[in-house]
């Protein structure tokens, strides 16, 4: 019986010796994973308080553009809305201007595949071409 619970005992031993250096082990993992979590988190922090300062400062700088506007601010945002419609309209304009191209290629290019199919089916190069075919 002795030998037994002395048996025991050295397996308590053991175990537990063991359990002490995986216990230390993940101590170690899991402080080296919070310090790179920490410096993460940091970064992100000094990131997003950059990007308020400056949003901060755009803010302020519009809000001096519209005070010292001479409509105050209603005329800085009239005139900024007109700006941004002429930008619409050129925008717009442009888009017409390659759609016309677009379908005035397309149309060439139709009229290009007619004659051929004309000239394949009929052995004429033109509507008008009285000549037979040979």
């Amino acid at each position: 019986m002795e030998d037994l619970l002395k048996n025991l005992s050295d397996t308590a031993k053991t175990a537990l010796e063991k359990a002490g250096l995986k216990f230390e082990e993940l101590k170690h993992v899991s402080a080296e994973k919070f310090a790179e979590i920490s410096e993460k988190a940091e970064k992100m922090a000094a990131e997003g308080k950059e990007e308020a300062s400056e949003a901060a400062a755009e803010l302020k700088a519009l809000r001096e553009k519209m005070a010292t506007h001479e409509g105050g601010a209603l005329g800085f945002l009239s005139d900024k809305a007109k700006e941004l419609l002429g930008d619409a309209k050129e925008e717009i304009a442009e888009a017409g201007e390659k759609g016309k191209d677009f379908w005035d290629k397309a149309k060439d290019y139709v009229a290009d595949k007619t004659d051929d199919a004309r000239q394949f089916m009929t052995g004429k190069d033109a509507e008008g071409d009285d000549s037979k075919p040979a």
